[in-house]
């Protein structure tokens, strides 16, 4: 299992995949935990409906994005005046925590699958701050292991 852990203040968030290495084609499934290891409530405020994000980038870059294609109600400042407006506010309290987790396929934004190789997916909630903290991160690797390919050929 892939696992990469980041703090920042009272917050820990933790990315996760099911393994580290899969076969083409194989579901990789993600799993992303914001949790409040302080003594205090954290609050979250989401400005859009989005409350989380995933990327999974290759050799020469990002090849697929959770929320590509998806729409999201949008906060306060991006929308007109007469239209109801979206802003949450989500408090963790000491000890909880705030859990998501979707299923990569192994097909680009495009819907092609991706080739064999190495992949970083990344993974974060969507909060207003979340641009100014560390992002986890986890590598996978995708492709036939070296012993098969070996008895393949014989």
């Amino acid at each position: 299992m892939g696992r990469s852990i980041v703090q920042y203040g009272g917050l820990v968030t933790v990315l996760s995949t099911d393994k580290d290495f899969y076969y083409p084609g194989e579901q990789v499934y993600l799993f992303l935990e914001a949790v409040n290891v302080s003594f205090l409530p954290i609050s979250l405020t989401f400005s859009t409906t989005q409350r989380y994000e995933f990327i999974v980038a290759g050799l020469f870059g990002e090849v697929w994005r959770w929320s590509a294609g998806n729409f999201f109600a949008q906060g306060d400042y991006q929308v007109p005046q007469f239209m109801p407006r979206v802003v949450e506010s989500i408090t963790l309290g000491p000890g909880e925590n705030l859990f998501c987790g979707e299923v990569w396929n192994q097909e680009g934004t495009g819907g092609l699958p991706v080739p064999q190789g190495t992949y970083q997916m990344s993974g974060w909630n969507t909060f207003n701050e979340f641009e100014y903290l560390p992002k986890p991160n986890v590598y996978i690797d995708i492709g036939i292991p070296a012993i098969l390919s070996f008895r393949m050929l014989c």
